[in-house]
C-alpha cells in the first residue's frame, strides 16, 4: 500500500501540523508562566517569613535603640541625632511598651517607620502631629499598633484583664528635659472619630468632658477621673472587634523630674 506524500515525509514520519506547533508552543509558555507563579509565591512567603522574624525579635533598628535607654537615662542627644522627630520615650511598668516617640508631619507618616525613619511594619509609638512635643497642654494622644507578641502597643490589651489592671498602675513619659510619672487611671474601648478623646489640640476646658466621657467608657477605672487641673497623656491602639473601634489607656501625671542623662 503506498502512502500518500502529502501526509507523511520521505522516511514515512509524519510532519507536525500547524495546530500541534502552536499546542506546544502554549505548553512551553503555560509552564514558564507556572515557573513564574511559584517563584513568586515562594518569594512572598519568604519575605512574610522574614518580616514575622523581624517583628519578633525587634529588627537591628529596634535593638539599636534600646541601648540608647539604660534605667532611667535616656539618651535623647543621640536618639536626635538619629532622627529629629523623636520627641520622648514611654515606658509602662509590667509591659513590653518601652519606646521612643516621635511626632511626623502627619499621622501617618510613622504608621510603617520605625524611629530612626527606617522602613519597618510595625511603625513607631508617634504623638499626635497636633500635640505639642514638648508635652505642655493638659491633654496628648500616643498611638500604636496593635502587634502581635505584645509589641508597640498590642500590651495595651492586657489592661482589659481586671487583675492586670488592678495590679499595675504606673508608667514613666521620659522627655529631653524631664521625666512624667504617670499614673494609670482608666482603660476605654473608643471610636476612633470620637472628638472628645481624640480631637486635638485639647486644652484645660476639655477635662470636664474627658471625665465625663471615661466615667460612661471605661471598661476598668480608678478613682479620681481627670479634672481641669490634671495633665492627662493617653495611649491608643486599634482593637480587633471593629475597624473604628480602639482601645485607650488614659494616664494622669502624677509628678515631674529633672531628667537623667545617659
Amino acid at each position: 500500500m503506498r502512502l500518500a506524500a502529502d501526509s507523511f515525509g520521505s522516511y514515512g514520519a509524519r510532519k507536525p501540523t500547524r495546530a500541534l506547533r502552536v499546542a506546544c508552543a502554549l505548553d512551553r509558555a503555560v509552564v514558564w508562566a507556572l515557573g513564574i507563579v511559584l517563584a513568586l509565591a515562594l518569594a512572598v512567603s519568604a519575605y512574610a517569613l522574614w518580616d514575622a522574624y523581624a517583628l519578633a525579635n525587634g529588627g537591628d533598628s529596634q535593638a539599636r535603640l534600646a541601648a540608647l535607654k539604660s534605667g532611667d537615662a535616656v539618651s535623647f542627644s543621640e536618639l536626635l541625632a538619629l532622627n529629629p522627630d523623636v520627641c520622648a520615650w514611654i515606658t509602662i511598668d509590667n509591659t513590653n511598651i518601652d519606646y521612643p516617640v516621635v511626632r511626623g508631619k502627619d499621622d501617618f507618616e510613622y504608621l510603617s517607620k520605625d524611629a530612626t525613619g527606617a522602613y519597618s511594619a510595625s511603625g513607631s509609638i508617634f504623638l499626635d502631629s497636633k500635640c505639642s512635643r514638648d508635652f505642655a497642654e493638659p491633654y496628648e494622644v500616643l498611638m500604636g499598633h496593635h502587634m502581635q507578641y505584645g509589641k508597640m502597643f498590642g500590651d495595651l490589651d492586657k489592661f482589659l484583664d481586671e487583675g492586670f489592671f488592678n495590679q499595675n498602675q504606673k508608667g514613666t513619659l521620659y522627655l529631653p528635659d524631664r521625666s512624667l510619672d504617670l499614673q494609670i487611671c482608666a482603660v476605654v474601648k473608643a471610636d476612633a472619630y470620637d472628638g472628645v478623646y481624640y480631637g486635638t489640640p485639647a486644652g484645660a476646658d476639655r477635662m470636664p468632658a474627658l471625665a465625663e466621657k471615661v466615667a460612661q467608657d471605661a471598661v476598668f477605672q480608678r478613682d479620681g477621673l481627670p479634672t481641669a487641673s490634671d495633665q492627662v497623656v493617653a495611649l491608643s491602639t486599634c482593637a480587633s472587634s471593629g475597624v473604628n473601634e480602639r482601645t485607650l489607656l488614659l494616664c494622669r501625671v502624677t509628678g515631674e523630674r529633672a531628667a537623667d542623662k545617659a
